[in-house]
């Protein structure tokens, strides 16, 4: 079922989460998983009759009969306004009526049904919910929704007028650059420090993990990776016997995927805030903590994390997206820059921010 009946349905390669969403919250059928195959992509073209997206020159060269868009452009504003022009797609007649995180179809709910599954300001000043049948997740509309239609008309060039048929427009700025924060900085210059104070600061529902150091008669001999709703680990140790090290230490990589990957998980599906402390060498030791992290930032959610000042091709992909919005932290702005991530996250506080109810 789609918002476009007569509309291709797509399937989007590990490389276009960004794109998937925009499409999602275009009202198209955008099938996405970060840890798909290039076969599941095809399989899933051939079953389900998709259009692949695909930045892969070698899908894009199969000789499968399925129709392959090999999307040229890094940045999604491109890459949207490419596939809407390839594809002779209208960008105006399902805004706003699938769930951009589970690809459903939104439907609207009465009032009373949400009063116990958003925010109280926000059910005493909005009038229409909406709730996705697959993932729980209940919508609205704020103050984010016009810079959504501005940022659209922008990268198409045209209208995009809401549907006005299709329910309330889901609450979380997926398609808008800059929502994911991130400090940077070189060690011990207070990134953690800062975060915590913002997060106290915020007073919003924020879901993820931190890690600390884990101190021995005054000396760090390790550090501990904490679920923020509780579950606890140790990170890394200099007594650990492990094949994955950094530096002195041994890295758990099996407390990381334990507490730290369902953390992100959880944070990505519930949570207005996604915080990730740190994205590092130690983290990176599990391909699976990798997947999380993109899952998070592809989210619709706002991420608050930090992310280890150092050249790795992981972190250096991650810095250079377009909606990374990079605060680098020093001894002598740290003040400041406390006003300016809080700045940066203001928006959460406006009202325009959902989620799941529990």
């Amino acid at each position: 079922m789609s918002a476009h009946p007569a509309a291709p349905a797509f399937v989007a390669d590990v490389m276009l989460g960004r794109l998937a969403r925009t499409l999602r919250m275009l009202g198209y059928d955008t099938s996405y998983r970060s840890d798909a195959t290039d076969d599941d992509i095809k399989l899933a073209a051939v079953r389900e009759g998709r259009v692949v997206l695909t930045r892969d020159r070698q899908i894009a060269e199969t000789r499968l009969p399925i129709r392959v868009v090999l999307v040229r452009d890094d940045r999604v504003a491109d890459q949207i306004r490419q596939v809407v022009r390839e594809l002779g797609l209208a960008p105006d007649g399902g805004l706003f009526t699938r769930c951009v995180v589970c690809n459903s179809l939104v439907a609207d709910v009465p009032r009373e049904e949400v009063r116990d599954r958003v925010p109280p300001y926000v059910f005493a000043t909005q009038n229409r919910f909406a709730r996705c049948p697959g993932c729980g997740r209940t919508y609205w509309s704020a103050t984010h929704v016009e810079r959504a239609r501005r940022w659209l008309r922008e990268a198409l060039g045209g209208d995009t007028a809401a549907h006005e048929g299709g329910g309330a427009a889901p609450a979380r700025p997926g398609a808008l650059p800059r929502k994911n924060v991130l400090l940077t900085g070189r060690p011990g210059v207070g990134k953690t420090t800062l975060l915590n104070a913002v997060l106290r600061s915020l007073r919003i529902d924020a879901r993820g993990f931190v890690t600390r150091e884990i101190l021995e008669r005054g000396r760090r001999v390790g550090f501990s990776i904490t679920d923020l709703r509780g579950p606890t680990g140790v990170l890394a140790r200099v007594d650990l016997e492990s094949p994955h090290r950094v530096g002195r230490y041994g890295v758990n990589r099996g407390d990381i995927e334990r507490i730290g990957i369902p953390a992100l998980d959880d944070a990505t599906a519930h949570a207005r805030l996604i915080v990730m402390d740190e994205i590092g060498r130690m983290e990176l030791c599990s391909p699976a903590f990798q997947s999380a992290v993109l899952r998070a930032l592809d989210s619709p959610a706002w991420v608050l994390g930090t992310i280890q000042d150092r050249s790795n091709r992981f972190l250096d992909s991650i810095r250079a997206r377009d909606d990374v919005e990079l605060v680098r932290i020093t001894v002598e702005n740290r003040e400041s820059a406390r006003g300016r991530v809080l700045s940066l996250l203001t928006r959460l506080s406006e009202g325009g921010g959902g989620g799941a109810g529990e």
